[in-house]
């Protein structure tokens, strides 16, 4: 019996939690749904990589996603944001750890800060 809760406990807490990752490319291409799954630790970043082809610049101190499956940011005019359960986060993807995320957003969409 011990061992049987043991085993339920690692797979709760160090093999992972469920995420959606929703990806909206704007006129691009057609939106793309992906349930995946997270370690405790991860990234959005990490997770993006893991199912999406990701280029990224780094500017200064901040990693900034540039591509997510060959739709490019153009700077000054379309870039990626990201939302964690539907709300803004203020740090870049490479910076936000997943801790019990539900869902990831990201949305190919005129930039508002340039």
């Amino acid at each position: 019996m011990k061992l049987i809760v043991l085993s339920v406990f690692l797979a709760l807490h160090c093999w992972g939690e469920n995420l959606t990752v929703t990806l909206h490319y704007g006129d691009a291409k057609p939106d793309k749904v992906i349930e995946t799954a997270y370690s405790r630790g991860m990234s959005a970043l990490d997770v993006l990589k893991r199912i999406s082809r990701v280029e990224t610049s780094k500017t200064g101190q901040y990693r900034f996603v540039r591509s997510i499956d060959g739709v490019r940011s153009q700077i000054g005019k379309f870039g990626w944001f990201y939302l964690i359960d539907g709300e803004s986060v203020n740090t870049t993807a490479e910076n936000f750890i997943l801790n019990d995320a539900k869902t990831m957003t990201w949305i190919y969409k005129v930039e508002a800060c340039y």
